[in-house]
């Protein structure tokens, strides 16, 4: 039990590590799409404002 507890925390903190290196597109909606539809991705869009 104890083998299974310690290989879930370093399962979850190599993929909270991992997510942290996405790469952000930076482009028009319409480039975006067209990227998303190459590669067979879904497309995430973020709506928050940069100040």
């Amino acid at each position: 039990m104890k083998k299974l507890l310690i290989l879930s925390v370093v399962l979850v903190l190599a993929s909270a590590a991992f997510a942290q290196n996405t790469m952000w597109f930076k482009g028009t909606l319409d480039e975006a799409f067209a990227k998303a539809k190459v590669d067979h991705k879904p497309l995430l869009l973020d709506f928050s404002s940069y100040t």
